[in-house]
């Protein structure tokens, strides 16, 4: 029944038809308003209708993925535009960094391959593991945080003084420097104390581009958060020869395996190591 009819018929029942000059000036303002809504409603619904379309052809910034927020629409006919509520998000899961350790105990090392920083001439192994046993060979591996390439923050730790200081120089570190992961490079083992694991399953080479380098105290935990962009983390005691401090590094994902990476997309959910003290 049309919006008119509609008020006609109600009108009519309430007795207002009897006055004639009261009729005109309730209904057609009445219907005026109605049609305005009912073409109100068309319309939100056909701006849904190809904003959820053209998502769904979205990729997700980051590796060339699927996006997690692409949605379908379901079916209809060609005249009838279908209201269609938020789509719910299919988040990717993130990396869990383990607890920092408290002793200083050997621990089994596995060689994952080079960690290269040009702009201070540094070309050391890239070690599982950060207690200080593991960083006399190498910088280290938080466990739990993100490999190299994956989603989530990288996260490394070096010595500034002691063994072969590879982090002696991150202060002179400055946007825009390189921070490069071959993870196919299987020379340079420490003698004796590291394997390379088998079967390998972590394989190729990423470039990350320094983004800025702070002081923060011990306990800054967030440092190791993992949240959704590709990046990494690169600490050590600060200053050099004393614990009072950290140096960090942060740096973003620009290419993996020769392929440019887009840039970071990053939902607000993170995963932290419990608090306690970040190694140095």
């Amino acid at each position: 029944m049309p919006p008119e009819a509609v008020v006609r018929r109600t009108l009519g029942t309430a007795g207002l038809f009897r006055e004639p000059a009261l009729t005109g000036r309730v209904l057609f303002p009445v219907v005026r308003s109605i049609q305005k809504l009912s073409l109100g409603f068309v319309t939100a619904g056909l701006l849904v209708a190809v904003t959820v379309g053209v998502t769904s052809a979205d990729s997700e910034p980051g590796l060339g993925t699927p996006s997690p927020y692409a949605g379908t629409l379901p079916p209809t006919d060609s005249t009838t535009p279908v209201l269609v509520g938020p789509i719910a998000p299919t988040v990717p899961t993130l990396p869990v960094p383990g607890t920092a350790p408290v002793d200083n105990e050997i621990e089994p090392q596995v060689y994952h391959g080079r960690i290269l920083i040009p702009a201070i001439e540094i070309d050391a192994p890239f070690i599982e593991g950060i207690r200080i046993s593991t960083l006399d060979f190498g910088p280290g591996h938080w466990p739990g945080t993100a490999m190299p390439g994956e989603l989530g923050n990288v996260v490394v730790a070096g010595h500034r003084t002691s063994h072969d200081h590879h982090f002696r120089n991150l202060d002179q570190l400055e946007p825009g420097d390189e921070i490069i992961y071959e993870l196919d490079d299987s020379q340079g083992l420490p003698d004796g104390h590291a394997t390379v694991p088998d079967p390998d399953t972590y394989t190729g080479r990423y470039v990350y581009v320094v983004r800025s380098v702070e002081i923060v105290q011990p306990d800054a935990m967030w440092i190791v958060t993992q949240d959704y962009r590709h990046e990494t983390t690169l600490f050590a005691c600060h200053p050099p020869g004393e614990v009072s401090q950290r140096i960090v590094v942060h740096a973003d994902l620009v290419d993996a395996n020769g392929v440019l990476v887009d840039p970071p997309w990053m939902p607000t959910t993170t995963t932290v190591a419990p608090p306690t003290t970040v190694a140095g």
